[in-house]
This record gives C-alpha cells, sequence and structure tokens, in this order.
C-alpha cells in the first residue's frame, strides 16, 4: 500500500444536546426522529447517539426546500 501523502479529515462526533442546538430543535425532536427512522443520520457508540456534522449537513442538503423553511 502506498502513501498518497492525503490527509483523512473525520467530521467530529457531535451529541445530540449539540446538534438539537444546531438545528433549532429540541432534543426529544431529534429522540422522536431516531425512533421513526427519520431526521439526520447518526452512531450509536455505547448506547448513545452519536452525530457527524458534515453528515448532518449533507442531510439537511437534500431536504425539500418547503421542509426546510416551515419553521
Amino acid at each position: 500500500m502506498s502513501d498518497t501523502g492525503g490527509t483523512i479529515v473525520v467530521s467530529p462526533l457531535m451529541d445530540s444536546r449539540e446538534i438539537a442546538a444546531y438545528l433549532k430543535v429540541s432534543e426529544s425532536t431529534l429522540s422522536r426522529w431516531r425512533s421513526a427512522g427519520q431526521g439526520p443520520p447518526f452512531l450509536r457508540l455505547g448506547g448513545i447517539a452519536r452525530y457527524r456534522i458534515d453528515a448532518v449537513d449533507a442531510w439537511l442538503a437534500v431536504l425539500p426546500r418547503d421542509v426546510v423553511n416551515a419553521g
């Protein structure tokens, strides 16, 4: 395997409180979305939901515009 000199950048993991604040929704809304299989993608590490900010941003980018503006 050769070293291409590239750097791998991994998005930091954020917890539900941080992502709820980022999305301006409550933590209970995030929990409801997780239970329903909706909302931003998440990882479960040690029983705790964690989010990658780049994955959350990608999820936001593909939402229909009327959903994003329905605040």
